[in-house]
C-alpha cells in the first residue's frame, strides 16, 4: 500500500488526536516538572511542535517520538498502543454486563462492522477467524466482515475474490453464510452465529456495476459508497464538499435492485442527504457517530443522521475511541452518548450497534509506529486510543436501561431488532 492509502485505512487504529487538534499539554507531560524544549529535538526530554508536546524518553508517554529508537522500544511503544486498544472494565461492571446479557440471551444481537476479511489491510484467515471468534463468544448473532474498502486497501483482490477467500472460514468455523433474514433467525435457533460480508467503499464496481449482482450472490449484503475520499460515486467525509454523483444515483439503483442495503458512513454528510432522496429502500449508517457530540468529518450531521432515519433506516455508533471525543477514550460510557443522542433525533427504533474492532490492530502498530513520514507524532499521530469490541455491547445495554431508562422493547431494538426490519425491507 502506497503512505496515503495507508494514512485513509489506519486513522481509526493509529490515534491521530482529534484529526489534527493537539492534546491538552497536561496529558502529554510525563511530568509537570520537566522542561519543555520548544522546538523540534532529538535529545530534550519533551519537545513542543506548535502546540503538540512530544516525549524523547518515554514510550508510554501520549505522543512519543521513535525517530532513533532501538527495535526493543519500537516494541515496547508497539505492546503500550495494543494495550491501550482494548477498552478496560471494573469486576463491578463486567457482573452487571453478564446480567444484561442473560436477560437478553434469546436476542437477536448484531454488530454491523468488523474489518477483518481475508485480503483487507494485511488479514490473513487466522485474523478473520480470531475476529468471527471474539463475536461468537460475546453473543453475537450475527457480524458483518468488511471485504472492501477502496483501492490498495491489502492484497490484490477485489471485493468478489475475498469473499471466496474469507467463506471457507466461514464454512471451517461452522457457521451460517447469511444471505437473508431467514438465514439470521435461523442461526440464533440452531445457537449459531451468522456471518455476511459489506464493503465500506464501491470503486471497484465503477466500470462495471454487474459486480454488485455477482457480489450479492456471494454474501454481499451492505455497501458503501466511499471510503473517506470522493471517488466517481460520491463525496466523502474526508472534504465534505460533494454528494451523489449521477454514477452514483445508478449505483443506488442496482443497489435497491439487487437487494443490497446502501450505507453511508465514511460519506460526507451530503451524500447522506442524497442517498435518502434517491433510494426506494431503507439505507444506514453502519458506523458512524454524531458531529454534534465531537465534530469532526468521519462522524454525521444531524441533518445526515435524520436522512437515514427518514428512510426507516438506522444508524450505528461506533465504537472507535477516536470518533467518540478527543482523548481517543471507547469506554462505554463516551460510546452510550452517542446512542442517545442519535436516538432523539431519530428515534431508539433506529439505533444499532457496530465496533469497526480490528483484530489484527497489534500487527499493524508494530508495522507502522516508526513510520514517521505518515505517522508524524507532531501531528498527533500514534496516540494511545481505545476501540470497543463485541462483548462490550452488554455494557452498553446495562447503561442504557440503568441510566437512561430503555425498555426491553427498544433495547431488544438496538441489539439486532431495528437492523433486522431494515434487513428485511431491503431483501424480501
Amino acid at each position: 500500500m502506497n503512505g496515503q492509502s495507508i494514512t485513509v485505512m489506519f486513522i481509526a487504529s493509529f490515534g491521530l488526536v482529534a484529526c489534527g487538534q493537539a492534546p491538552d499539554k497536561a496529558e502529554v507531560a510525563d511530568e509537570a516538572s520537566t522542561e519543555i524544549h520548544q522546538g523540534y529535538s532529538e535529545t530534550a526530554s519533551l519537545y513542543e511542535v506548535d502546540g503538540v508536546v512530544v516525549s524523547n524518553d518515554n514510550p508510554e508517554a501520549f505522543l512519543w517520538n521513535p525517530r532513533g529508537k532501538t527495535d526493543e522500544q519500537i516494541a515496547a511503544r508497539s505492546q503500550f498502543l495494543a494495550d491501550a486498544y482494548d477498552v478496560k472494565r471494573t469486576e463491578a461492571q463486567l457482573k452487571r454486563a453478564a446480567q444484561a446479557r442473560d436477560k437478553y440471551a434469546d436476542a437477536i444481537v448484531i454488530n454491523s462492522l468488523l474489518p477483518a476479511a481475508v485480503g483487507i489491510i494485511g488479514n490473513t484467515a487466522g485474523d478473520l477467524q480470531r475476529g468471527l471468534e471474539r463475536n461468537q463468544d460475546a453473543g453475537m448473532t450475527l457480524v458483518s466482515a468488511t471485504v472492501y474498502a477502496f483501492p490498495g486497501d491489502g492484497d490484490a483482490a477485489n471485493a468478489i475474490g475475498r469473499i471466496d477467500a474469507s467463506t471457507p472460514v466461514v464454512d471451517e468455523m461452522g457457521l451460517v453464510l447469511a444471505k437473508s433474514v431467514s438465514d439470521i433467525r435461523r442461526a440464533k435457533a440452531e445457537g449459531k452465529m451468522a456471518v455476511m460480508f459489506n464493503v465500506q467503499g464501491s470503486d471497484f464496481v465503477v466500470e462495471d456495476m454487474g459486480l454488485l449482482a455477482a457480489a450479492k450472490k456471494k454474501g454481499l449484503n451492505v455497501a458503501n459508497f466511499v471510503y473517506n475520499n470522493d471517488n466517481e460515486l460520491a463525496g466523502g467525509g474526508t472534504r465534505q464538499e460533494h454528494g451523489v454523483t449521477d454514477l452514483g444515483k445508478e449505483f443506488i439503483a442496482a443497489a435497491n435492485a439487487n437487494k443490497i442495503i446502501v450505507d453511508c458512513s465514511h460519506s460526507s454528510n451530503q451524500t447522506c442527504i442524497d442517498a435518502a432522496s434517491y433510494t426506494t429502500k431503507p439505507n444506514v449508517a453502519s458506523h458512524s457517530n454524531a458531529a454534534a457530540l465531537f465534530d469532526l468529518g468521519r462522524n454525521m450531521s444531524d441533518e445526515a443522521i435524520e436522512a437515514v432515519g427518514s428512510t426507516g433506516g438506522a444508524v450505528c455508533n461506533t465504537g472507535v475511541g477516536l470518533f467518540l471525543n478527543a482523548k481517543g477514550d471507547a469506554s462505554p460510557e463516551e460510546y452510550v452518548e452517542h446512542v442517545v443522542y442519535t436516538a432523539k433525533l431519530i428515534g431508539k427504533d433506529k439505533t444499532c450497534y457496530s465496533t469497526d474492532y480490528m483484530p489484527a490492530a497489534g500487527k499493524m502498530f508494530a508495522a507502522n509506529v516508526a513510520n514517521v513520514d505518515v505517522y508524524p507524532p507532531e501531528k498527533g499521530f500514534g496516540a494511545p486510543a481505545s476501540n470497543m469490541a463485541a462483548e462490550h455491547i452488554w455494557d452498553v445495554v446495562a447503561l442504557l436501561e440503568d441510566n437512561y431508562g430503555w425498555n426491553e422493547q427498544e433495547i431488544r431494538g438496538f441489539l439486532g431488532e431495528n437492523l433486522m426490519r431494515v434487513y428485511a425491507a431491503n431483501w424480501e
